[in-house]
């Protein structure tokens, strides 16, 4: 990097100083991880806008070995700096900001710092950008735990604390001390658990119902087919001043999911992604959300391992029969051209890259069998 360039992100870039991180642990922000030396105290030079930072404890008997990933986002401006601890205790990164005093003291003395601090990595600044670039700060509050902290195992509690035998007995467990005859029983005897609340992200609750009150069997069978009357209905609950918020939803599930390593945000990811390309009625009204789609897609399916799709996204065929359903509907003469073209061309570049064949009969054509709501009357009277 140019000498003069540097020196002006140092002064105009925000720095987040991470004070006692211990030696071993892989640290991370947004895009990149490195393992942390005896010198580390931060990240200098970070550009204004969204950041996930991230790391993972080493186990003092592996340096081979790491825990679980965390992470947090922040949005930092020009010339931002904040101080924070490392937590021995939980293994963390303790979120509540150093004092205005010591805050006012580092940045003071914040060239003398610059030695224990790491350049943030411009190089992929372009990537970081095209994967969270609809996620606002009112996203990143909105959708955030309330602890801040992105955990890849959620931390869980008992429904009901059974700290006596007799408390087991009221919830129709065995007892801890009589033999366990099969993995099945062994699961049984398991309490039920719960996330610990103020830890869980808090993801839109996708509808429950895909169709309109009173609705006729043949408007069950259609709603269930095409899901317009179930996003339309998110999007004017949740981001009805601004629809392409729930675009920056499925950012947001993307990188917790992708660069977090949460299995639940990827579940969220799917479930919007499903909403989204099933809508076919939508398309005709929200024309400018879709354009955005692809080239979120479009990055996203950029990112993720070859070998990846194997292993999860193609598991059951999900995603190439996902977008096959969004592909039949607007790469047609129906669609409004320019979002056509893009369609065709996002088409192609997926069957060039990963030979997904759009093609072939997907597997879901087989009648779809609905349940007739309550009280609702068959054309044959029954």
């Amino acid at each position: 990097m140019d000498p003069e360039l540097a020196k002006r992100l140092f002064f105009e870039g925000a720095t987040v100083i991470i004070l006692n991180m211990p030696e071993g642990t892989e640290f991370g922000i947004d895009y990149n991880s490195w393992q942390v030396g005896p010198k580390f105290r931060g990240v200098k030079m970070i550009p204004p806008g969204i950041h996930f930072i991230h790391y993972s404890s080493t186990n003092h008997c592996s340096v081979d070995s790491t825990g679980p990933r965390t992470g947090f986002f922040l949005n930092v401006k020009q010339r931002d700096l904040l101080v924070l601890r490392w937590n021995p205790l939980n293994e963390e990164v303790d979120l509540t900001p150093a004092s205005e005093e010591e805050t006012e003291r580092m940045r003071a003395d914040l060239q003398n710092l610059d030695k224990f601090l790491g350049p943030y990595p411009y190089e992929t600044l372009k990537k970081w950008i095209s994967l969270t670039n609809l996620i606002t700060e009112a996203v990143m509050m909105k959708l955030q735990p309330e602890n801040r902290h992105i955990c890849a195992f959620a931390e869980v509690l008992p429904v009901v604390a059974l700290t006596h035998t007799k408390d087991r007995a009221e919830q129709n467990l065995p007892r801890y001390d009589t033999e366990c005859k099969s993995y099945q029983e062994g699961l049984a005897r398991l309490p039920v658990m719960k996330q610990k609340a103020g830890t869980e992200i808090r993801f839109t609750e996708m509808p429950k119902k895909m169709y309109p009150e009173g609705a006729t069997p043949a408007e069950v069978t259609r709603h269930s087919m095409d899901l317009s009357y179930a996003l339309v209905t998110l999007i004017n609950q949740h981001y009805a001043s601004q629809p392409e918020g729930i675009l920056a939803e499925l950012q947001f599930a993307f990188v917790c999911f992708l660069i977090g390593n949460v299995y639940e945000a990827f579940e969220h990811w799917k479930q919007l992604l499903t909403l989204l390309c099933r809508s076919e009625d939508a398309v005709k009204t929200h024309e400018s959300l879709y354009n955005s789609l692809i080239s979120i897609l479009y990055h996203q399916l950029g990112e993720i391992p070859s070998d990846f799709f194997v292993d999860i996204v193609s598991q059951d065929n999900f995603l190439t029969s996902t977008l096959q359903t969004f592909f039949s509907y607007t790469c047609t003469s129906s669609t409004d051209r320019m979002l056509r073209k893009k369609a065709e061309k996002f088409k192609m570049h997926l069957t060039k890259k990963f030979k997904w064949d759009f093609e072939i009969d997907p597997e879901d054509c087989a009648p779809v069998v609905v349940e007739v709501p309550e009280g609702v009357a068959l054309a044959d009277g029954r």
